[in-house]
């Protein structure tokens, strides 16, 4: 395994670990918009906080705020899994025999959730994926935690919207 990795390689795990650690903020917080906690004594893991935050969306009306949470939800907890893969992965030195010589890198991603054992290229194109799905997956944040909010005032004090 060499001691270290090339720049551009180090530069974009660097971004991969950036966006993970946003989305995991965003996730955060609309679990706890959705499901009233206080985020920073709330211990539960992530995957915990979606479940949860799900099971209380399930029970709300069908609305395009409630949609657009679950939705936002499940693409967030499908990245945060390629995310733990990734980020908790065993670095992988594939030896290189002739014709070519060069090692070749991966993280060893071990099997999860069902997902089988998979070795991702330690390349910038194979990081800059996994740093695109984690992105995607933060898209309209703000839009989806602002209306889920409207909606969980509305949930929490049904009298403001029937006028009992």
């Amino acid at each position: 395994m060499p001691d270290f990795l090339p720049v551009d390689v180090l530069t974009e795990l660097g971004r991969v670990t950036w966006a993970a650690i946003k989305l995991e903020d965003y996730t955060e917080g609309l679990c706890s918009i959705i499901e009233p906690t206080n985020p920073r004594t709330d211990k539960r893991q992530v995957s915990w906080k979606i479940r949860d935050a799900k099971r209380v969306l399930a029970g709300w009306p069908s609305s395009a705020a409630r949609d657009d949470a679950a939705a936002w939800l499940e693409r967030a907890s499908h990245a945060i899994e390629q995310r733990n893969a990734a980020l908790h992965a065993t670095p992988v030195v594939q030896l290189g025999y002739p014709p070519t010589t060069e090692d070749r890198l991966f993280l060893g991603e071990m099997p999860r959730a069902n997902r089988p054992y998979n070795e991702r290229p330690l390349t910038v194109e194979s990081l800059s994926a996994l740093r695109s799905v984690l992105e995607t997956a933060s898209s309209r944040w703000v839009d989806v935690a602002v209306a889920a909010g409207t909606e969980s005032r509305h949930q929490s004090s049904p009298s403001e919207t029937t006028g009992i």
